[in-house]
């Protein structure tokens, strides 16, 4: 095993019961490795962690200001420091979002996924010493074993959770094989999608058939049963493509949940929405500015309000800039906010500029503060999806892509002649793909995929045409 993992874990992370961080035991690392291979070797040959070892503090955090109701807490889970560790090296070799995950089927699972014998010991192990306290005001009240589930913060949880959801992945593709589940087909190549997963959160695709939906609730019901898990109702919708208000109604109380609208939020992201609308970047501006909000009693100097910009407020745009072409109005909405914040602080009233905002975003080299513009940062983002395209040719991601638009004569990006949807985001990546081809090159190697008349070799035009 390799205790050396231990020194990837995050050293700021707040302590467990241990009342010891991270940064102890790397700032340490040559005073207590030897303590910790004892400890390593007691649990590679016995598979049993002691339970202070294995001991959690759960806090209760605040979600917003006025908080009124239990719901308005988030629970965190403070894991002891030595349990990390154990647990970061046992995850380093398999390479929780849910509470209630059945510890007795995933040790089946991890047997039928081919783990040893000692390999489910460990496991079992870890998970079955497991103890909870509630934080009250800083003071640890009544503790409780946890006879199921996987904890939060516990760097096995991810890796464990991706084996259960799994299950529930093959179920449902089993299901589609026996035509039990239909799905959707999309484009040329009527590539089928049944069901996206990502952490806890799943989107299940389907026709309007009574039947294939009774049979996804049976499949969800008996997925439960067999986990211990329940979907959660209160957070589950079903969405509509061109389909009648009354039947999506009757469609909603079949399978127990509530019928929306588009555009659907799912993992961050406004799926369904209209990136051309100034209303869809609205979630953007109103992060950055209640991230102003809560800086606004905070004493900043110039060059605190510098590192701030760098380090938060130009990446807060970063996941919508991946996947959307961002509007110039919005860009410069962006940077106004940040331009402010910079010469003025907040709340400080309005100041002059003593540098053209075009000389602070250039690189410090050149004599800039290095912050960047936004539009520039949006083009290299939507050129990384056009990098991952070619290389993740056996993805899902990548056959509806080649389905829907076929394959460009370069055999890089997808072909953007064909009509679609205004709101896919394709488009707005592969429009990149000008600029992007600048700083790329070809590797001929032994010529099997080379057309000597139809390649670009030089411009826009192949030698043939």
């Amino acid at each position: 095993m390799k205790l050396q993992r231990g020194k990837k874990l995050d050293r700021d992370k707040a302590p467990g019961p241990d009342g010891f961080t991270i940064a102890m035991f790397q700032d340490c690392w040559d005073v207590i490795k030897e303590d910790l291979v004892r400890v390593f070797a007691e649990f590679h040959s016995s598979g049993i962690i002691n339970q202070s070892t294995n001991a959690s503090f759960i806090v209760l955090l605040p979600k917003k200001c006025m908080t009124k109701k239990i719901s308005d807490f988030r629970p965190i889970s403070l894991i002891t420091s030595l349990y990390k560790i154990i647990a970061k090296v046992l995850s380093g070799c398999l390479r929780g979002a849910y509470d209630h995950v059945s510890w007795d089927f995933l040790d089946h699972v991890l047997e039928k996924k081919g783990f040893s014998p000692r390999w489910r010991k460990w496991m079992r192990g870890c998970l079955s010493t497991v103890s909870f306290a509630v934080l009250v005001n800083g003071n640890a009240k009544g503790w409780v074993k946890a006879s199921r589930g996987l904890r939060q913060g516990d760097p096995l949880s991810p890796f464990l959770f991706t084996l259960v959801a799994d299950v529930l992945s093959r179920m449902l593709l089993r299901a589609e094989e026996r035509n039990s589940l239909e799905g959707f087909r999309v484009g040329q190549n009527s590539t089928r999608v049944s069901h996206l997963q990502f952490a806890d959160d799943t989107i299940f695709f389907s026709n309007t058939n009574e039947e294939d939906l009774q049979t996804l609730k049976s499949l969800l019901l008996v997925f439960g049963q067999i986990f211990g898990l329940k979907v959660n109702l209160d957070k589950s919708n079903i969405y509509d493509i061109n389909l009648d208000r009354n039947h999506l109604s009757r469609l909603a109380e079949l399978l127990d949940c509530k019928a929306s609208g588009w555009p659907i939020p799912y993992s961050g992201l406004p799926l369904g929405g209209n990136p051309k609308a100034c209303g869809f970047w609205d979630p953007v501006i109103e992060r950055i500015s209640k991230r102003l909000d809560g800086w606004q009693k905070a004493f900043l100097s110039f060059g605190g309000r510098i590192t701030l910009i760098q380090s938060c407020l130009t990446h807060m745009p970063c996941y919508f800039l991946s996947l959307f072409k961002i509007l110039a109005s919005v860009a410069a909405k962006i940077e106004r906010l940040q331009r402010d914040f910079l010469w003025s602080g907040v709340g400080e009233g309005k100041r002059d500029h003593l540098v053209s905002w075009d000389v602070v975003c250039k690189p410090k080299a050149i004599g800039g503060l290095g912050f960047g513009k936004i539009a520039l940062r949006n083009v290299a983002l939507l050129g990384k999806c056009l990098w991952r395209y070619p290389r993740e040719g056996s993805t899902l991601w990548y056959k509806v892509i080649l389905s829907i638009y076929g394959s460009h004569s370069n055999e890089w990006d997808a072909n953007t002649i064909v009509r679609w949807s205004h709101r896919c985001p394709w488009k707005a990546i592969a429009q990149v793909f000008q600029e992007f081809s600048k700083f790329t090159r070809f590797v001929v190697r032994n010529g099997d995929r080379i057309r000597f008349w139809e390649d670009l070799w030089w411009g826009d035009q192949s030698l043939g045409s």
